[in-house]
């Protein structure tokens, strides 16, 4: 999986609570559990009207990210709505390169607009390590199998190079199942930790600070501990697939500077975000997107029956391809429209 279509689905919390749980005691717990969430102004800031994203916490003398080519910030946004309810559907990256520029004003004024917030999962501060842990055990092996032997011999040393960058250990990825090893060296997950570059705060970072403070509700629109359950019944064939797929993410890394698919998002380009279903082995596309779609797309027709305005966020990929949120809504005649 290419380390842009990595970043639009869910880094799973779990990710962070792997690090916890197998390294020594003495290592800290991970930064990003209680990262600083730096807001990044739109382009034509001289703004007449307040926006919640000015009241969070903001350190503007902190290290700024890569250098990227003039942009003006306009992220897809999308309106399901009837007479008494409105949703907004937006697609996020999950993790951005510090100092990315994503915010408009559309995206601020439904922000403000907005009764409550729902992501793909959502655990309030302070409750974090006890679930992730826990979702973290199921996903682990009850005998340990070496990671080199379940990928072809051609890729094991770039495999073992991959496992060499992030803070884990080869043996902890022997006790892991496929499919979390994969997630985990990827660039968007652990193997991301320390990248200063790549690895900073997502849009859902940002926006849960701002409900949080608005003491405005945050709610999950899936079970996280199903999503594990069935990443963990894809087959071993198709999970090494994800293996090798994240061996090559790593290997691209360093290639793939000018942050293309982030720049996509950022300004409104959903044909060029990357579409998973070409990526990914059939079975694989089916539990991490085609699935939980049809999920989520039951949850939103159901929720339109409450009267409010609701920010539902999820991963960019989500809203695109034939499979997408709002496709599968059309189907059912609703209708969805893009309104930035």
């Amino acid at each position: 999986m290419r380390r842009g279509g990595a970043r639009m689905l869910k880094r799973l919390p779990i990710l962070l609570a792997a690090a916890a749980l197998l390294l020594p005691a003495a290592w800290s717990a991970p930064a990003q559990a209680g990262r600083k969430v730096t807001v990044v102004l739109p382009a034509s800031d001289a703004a007449e009207e307040a926006s919640p994203f000015d009241d969070l916490p903001y350190d503007r003398g902190r290290k700024r990210g890569p250098k990227l080519p003039h942009y003006t910030p306009k992220p897809a946004l999308w309106l399901l709505a009837d007479e008494d309810t409105k949703i907004y559907l937006f697609g996020t990256v999950h993790s951005l390169p510090p100092g990315f520029r994503w915010r408009s004003r559309a995206i601020d004024k439904a922000v403000k607009e907005a009764d409550e917030l729902v992501v793909e999962t959502y655990v309030e501060p302070g409750h974090e390590m006890p679930v992730y842990l826990g979702a973290f055990a199921s996903a682990l092996l009850v005998e340990p199998r070496p990671i080199l032997a379940r990928v072809p011999e051609d890729r094991r040393e770039a495999l073992k190079d991959a496992i060499a960058r992030t803070p884990l250990p080869i043996g902890a990825y022997d006790r892991m199942q496929s499919w979390l090893a994969a997630m985990s060296l990827n660039p968007g997950g652990i193997g991301g930790f320390g990248d200063e570059k790549r690895s900073g705060p997502g849009a859902e970072d940002a926006l849960e600070e701002i409900f949080r403070a608005a003491n405005k509700p945050i709610s999950s629109v899936e079970d996280g501990k199903a999503v594990l359950a069935s990443f963990s019944a894809v087959s071993e064939q198709g999970q090494s697939a994800m293996l090798v797929d994240a061996i090559d993410a790593v290997e691209k890394a360093g290639e793939e500077d000018d942050f293309g698919d982030e720049m996509a998002w950022a300004t409104g380009r959903v044909e060029a975000i990357p579409d998973l279903e070409k990526e990914l082995p059939a079975e694989v596309y089916q539990a991490i997107l085609s699935d939980r779609n049809r999920a989520w797309t039951g949850w939103l027709q159901e929720r339109l029956k409450k009267p409010g305005t609701v920010f539902f966020a999820v991963g960019a990929a989500h809203l695109k391809g034939r499979d997408s949120v709002q496709t599968l809504l059309g189907a059912k005649g609703l209708t969805v429209t893009r309104v930035n």
